[in-house]
């Protein structure tokens, strides 16, 4: 079964490629370029490597795998600016997946005295030159999607983005979140929202440790 689904995930990845270079082909023809074609009037080798080398893993990725591992959460959280805080213990687990091009990461914990878990996978997107984040949890049934950049140091990574509302039937609101490397056994993660005044405040921090062995 293993061999399979490496087999499976090999072919899906061929299939991409082939894709992506036959649009670049039929587009070059249709702009009355002549496109460079290999045996059978495919992608060249020349083509599929230059596809390769723009989407390989690069130092941003190493940074995220820096992340990898099971890790203690202290989590801090507030629903309004003067709001009191909520306290709560948590754990994460992060792995890079997919030939080191994400980091999954599963949380598990608790939100407002109930079992709660959920899963973000993170990367880099060498095309659009951002860092990318996808999130979802047992208490929601949408995805929440936000992209970034890192700083000078490349040691903190500002994301933006925007989610649903439940407690304002949906309405779209505005967010930032910024992740901060410590070290290889430390980092922190903050979520910040307008309040009812439009001040952006924190509402939420998470201070995470590597777990010991």
């Amino acid at each position: 079964m293993r061999i399979r689904t490496k087999h499976l995930v090999s072919t899906f990845a061929g299939l991409i490629v082939i894709g992506v270079m036959a649009h670049t082909v039929v587009s070059q023809e249709r702009d009355g370029a002549k496109p460079a074609a290999g045996a059978g009037g495919g992608p060249d080798a020349a083509m599929i490597e230059q596809w390769m080398k723009a989407n390989a893993p690069g130092e941003q990725h190493a940074l995220l795998k820096r992340l990898a591992g099971r890790f203690t959460a202290d989590v801090t959280m507030k629903m309004t600016a003067d709001g009191p805080e909520m306290k709560s213990k948590g754990e994460e687990v992060n792995e890079m997946i997919l030939s080191d091009r994400y980091l999954k990461s599963d949380f598990s914990g608790d939100m407002m005295g109930m079992p709660f878990k959920g899963t973000n996978l993170a990367g880099y997107d060498t095309m659009k030159k951002k860092y990318i984040s996808v999130w979802g949890d047992s208490m929601s049934t949408g995805l929440i999607a936000s992209e970034g950049d890192a700083d000078a140091s490349g040691k903190v990574i500002t994301y933006a983005g925007e989610c649903p509302c439940p407690a304002e039937g949906g309405q779209m609101k505005k967010f930032r979140q910024m992740l901060t490397i410590q070290d290889n056994d430390h980092h922190d993660f903050e979520m910040f929202q307008a309040g009812a005044d439009g001040k952006e405040f924190c509402g939420m921090k998470i201070k995470y440790t590597r777990a010991k062995q």
